[in-house]
């Protein structure tokens, strides 16, 4: 007897068990957990390959997306902003041709997934107070909207987002209270739970962003190419299959 049906053969037992496992994926999911800094332009890449490939599985309900925080410059001074290009030769010593070669390699990779990149326009700035935001946006469930036009407004709009109003007016195109989002930035809420993620990332060894930690178990670092996204969530898709339809009825 299977959920109140008799089983007379076998093979019919396997075959409620398959109708079993795809009623059963519409609700258990794949965890696929992400740390991002809003300036990196890698983790923009890796976000549009990793929803190419949810896309392309047809897995938009298999799939829940955590994000979490992650600062590349946590010392810069909060409330100052100055252009990508020249935050990186000063503040990293990237030589001004290098520089310029990445920038263009990157707006070549960001077109193949529909993102605009603009670096001459970039302001480089303490993306503190903007994860404390995005932090709180979870309440909302606008974490993902909310990542998404942090990163158009600071990589194509040429965003200052050290500044407070911009941040509130970004907060606000997704629908976010902007009363509550300024109560948010006025303070100190949710830094804890920034720093909570950063304390994670440490302990999980992660040293560089785009990092992604699916299941708890397998790990793409950096945005890879677009067959290890789809592969690594096909495995995690067919461990559900092995679980749930491959074992003894």
């Amino acid at each position: 007897m299977i959920d109140g049906i008799l089983v007379t053969k076998r093979v019919d037992a396997r075959i409620i068990k398959i109708m079993q496992y795809n009623t059963k994926m519409k609700s258990e999911k794949i965890k696929v957990e992400i740390w991002s800094d809003i300036v990196c332009p890698f983790c923009y890449i890796g976000k549009k390959k990793l929803e190419q490939a949810i896309e392309k599985l047809n897995a938009l309900d298999q799939v829940d997306i955590v994000w979490h925080s992650y600062q590349l410059d946590p010392d810069f001074p909060l409330g100052k902003s100055i252009p990508s290009s020249e935050y990186l030769s000063q503040r990293k010593g990237y030589p001004v041709n290098r520089i310029r070669e990445i920038h263009q390699q990157l707006v070549n990779q960001g077109n193949l997934y529909n993102i605009d990149f603009q670096f001459e326009k970039a302001l480089s700035f303490n993306t503190g107070d903007a994860h404390r935001l995005w932090q709180w946006s979870r309440l909302s469930d606008k974490q993902a909207e909310l990542k998404e036009e942090l990163m158009k407004a600071y990589f194509t709009d040429g965003t200052d987002l050290s500044d407070t109003e911009n941040l509130l007016a970004v907060a606000g195109r997704v629908g976010l209270d902007p009363l509550e989002a300024e109560k948010i930035l006025k303070g100190k809420l949710f830094e804890e739970e920034v720093q909570m993620d950063i304390y994670q990332a440490r302990q999980l060894g992660i040293q560089g962003v785009p990092y992604f930690l699916i299941n708890e178990k397998a790990v793409i670092s950096g945005a890879q190419p677009d067959q290890v996204f789809e592969n690594i969530l096909i495995a995690a898709l067919n461990q559900f299959r092995f679980r749930e339809v491959i074992k003894p009825v």
